[in-house]
């Protein structure tokens, strides 16, 4: 009876065959995440107030067009005016939208179109305030534009502590590696570049609370 039941199932007692390897059990834990990533979680903090400030603007436009009109007609006159504030609204709404965009699949350089965007306008508000004298909206637009400056040195400063992050990330799953390990592995982070390196310096002796 049990040679019987032995040869009726020959593959649990022949010892020249391999037994089937074992399948890792799902649900376990994620791949790590990929060298040189560059979203960082404050990131999200960065886009929201994009996002809040482009929609404030569109928002004050569209209740107060006749207020914004007013004021184009000072720097460019009546001529066009109305004309300019509309394409530079389409412009704002793109650059929202673009924002939103980086959010959702967390692509920080998408940032970058709607930060240099209302930099350049400042920039260009300046120098009109500049040639007409109006010191008063020389200062307001050279702080906006401080501020953007500011907000895209920090969003840089990010992307730099993200990409040295993820690297560390990837060489602590991977364990060493064989004979020592030297550098240019896969997990090893891209190298930073200066601006980057002076960017992440001064990100990380900001005061933490």
């Amino acid at each position: 009876m049990a040679m019987a039941s032995a040869g009726a199932n020959p593959e649990w007692t022949r010892p020249d065959q391999r037994l089937p390897e074992r399948r890792p059990a799902e649900g376990g834990a994620p791949p790590p995440p990929p060298a040189g990533g560059t979203w960082h979680r404050m990131h999200y903090a960065v886009g929201v107030f994009l996002v809040a400030y482009g929609v404030t603007g569109l928002a004050s436009a569209a209740l107060l067009w006749g207020d914004r009109r007013k004021e184009l007609d000072g720097y460019f006159g009546s001529g066009g005016a109305g004309t300019l504030l509309l394409l530079a609204k389409a412009v704002e709404a793109v650059l929202v939208a673009v924002t939103v965009a980086g959010i959702v699949r967390h692509r920080d350089m998408w940032f970058v179109p709607a930060l240099a965007g209302w930099m350049a306008g400042f920039a260009v508000f300046a120098v009109l305030d500049v040639l007409d004298g109006r010191a008063g909206g020389l200062v307001e637009h050279l702080a906006y534009l401080a501020g953007f400056v500011v907000l895209l040195f920090v969003s840089y400063g990010l992307s730099a502590k993200a990409q040295v992050g993820s690297g560390a990330a990837v060489r602590a799953s991977a364990g060493p590696a064989p004979g020592g390990g030297g550098d240019g592995g896969e997990g090893e982070p891209r190298r930073l570049t200066r601006t980057q390196e002076f960017a992440l310096s001064a990100l990380n002796r900001l005061p933490r609370r």
